[in-house]
């Protein structure tokens, strides 16, 4: 599940080069997605950061780190400090919720742990304080991977019911989406590739996912979501028009900025008329109703005005595009062939004609 927010701009070459042997498995990195995305939709890790022997965060090291102490002589008792450093293995490990190998880093008696308890599933679901102290921040987040997949969650539905408790609905749609989305393996391998975009990845946590197998599909919002694929961990692509959205809100924030003095001066006349002694005494309920109304009312007002400078500043934006691109093609075709005072006359004419349409189309004080 590795960097399944970030934007990724390059595809995770998942193949050995001349080689004819399995695809190499794809990172499980959680460190490398968006911080941000990730508070979105992972519980916070309740003891927080590593804050000593900081590479602990990338594997499964149960709480181990670093000691230090003295080398003592027997006949001279002479102290030489030395340290103890944790035995760290890379070992694949098979997890039945995912139905994958899943390679990590883990110390030897979190191994043993493992080995213990019947495999790496029972290991990351422990509910015990402690257990969770072990897990870390990489062993949260892969805890909460195989949460996610039908297995787990068919598993949580039969305890609830074992103790007698009623049935979560949202639990139950999860649990049916999660299965109808094992239906996405029917789709073509070209289609798939074209709905959605890789993500990059590195080699501390990592799944293989063979090609016999269905996708992996975990859901992180409505209507998102991230797949292991045999061409490696993918996600839905973003709206196309998602780099609209900070433009329209940085000019509603403008145009609604006097907004806030309109309800303070709203409110000051609710009040003075309410100290009249004859007029009708509102709750604090209504009072607080009306001057919500009002700010509604205010904002109704003013979003044509900001669909208006909105509509121009994207005309703005697409005829500086054009203008863009007409000057890199006039620059392939023709530059090759004019003299230095030519090409210098045509691209002042190009510059004068793009300051002449920003004039033209640059949006008017409302």
């Amino acid at each position: 599940m590795a960097a399944l927010f970030r934007r990724s701009s390059t595809i995770c070459q998942c193949q050995r080069a001349f080689s004819t042997s399995t695809p190499r498995a794809v990172s499980l990195q959680w460190d490398k997605n968006d911080p941000e995305a990730l508070a979105e939709v992972l519980p916070p890790y309740p003891y927080g950061p590593t804050r000593w022997y900081k590479q602990s965060r990338l594997g499964l090291y149960g709480g181990q780190r670093i000691q230090f102490g003295n080398n003592v002589g027997e006949k001279f008792k002479t102290k030489s400090r030395r340290t103890w450093h944790p035995n760290i293995f890379t070992r694949k490990l098979f997890s039945k919720s995912l139905n994958r190998v899943v390679q990590v880093r883990v110390s030897s008696r979190v191994l043993r742990t493992i080995d213990k308890l019947g495999g790496l599933d029972e290991y990351l679901l422990g509910e015990k304080e402690a257990r969770i102290k072990e897990l870390g921040e990489s062993g949260w987040w892969l805890r909460w991977a195989i949460m996610q997949t039908p297995t787990i969650q068919r598993r949580f539905r039969g305890e609830r019911t074992r103790l007698g408790l009623a049935a979560n609905p949202e639990q139950n749609e999860v649990i049916e989406e999660a299965f109808q989305n094992l239906a996405i393996a029917e789709k073509s391998t070209e289609q798939l590739l074209e709905e959605t975009e890789p993500i990059t990845m590195d080699g501390a946590f990592t799944v293989e996912q063979p090609a016999n197998l269905p996708v992996i599909k975990f859901r992180v919002a409505p209507g998102k979501h991230v797949m292991l694929t045999p061409n490696g961990w993918r996600r839905t692509r973003p709206s196309p028009e998602h780099w609209q959205k900070p433009i329209k809100e940085k000019i509603t924030a403008e145009i609604t900025s006097p907004v806030a003095r309109k309800v303070q001066q709203y409110a000051k006349i609710l009040d003075k008329e309410q100290s009249q002694p004859d007029a009708v005494q509102l709750t604090e309920y209504s009072r607080a109703r009306l001057i919500s109304l009002a700010k509604q009312q205010y904002k109704a007002e003013l979003a044509p005005k900001i669909e208006a400078r909105f509509s121009k500043h994207l005309l703005l934006l697409r005829r500086k595009k054009a203008l863009r691109t007409k000057r890199k093609v006039l620059r392939k075709r023709k530059l090759t062939g004019w003299s230095e005072e030519k090409a210098e006359q045509q691209m002042n004419r190009k510059g004068q004609e793009l300051a002449k349409s920003v004039k033209l189309v640059a949006p008017a004080k409302i």
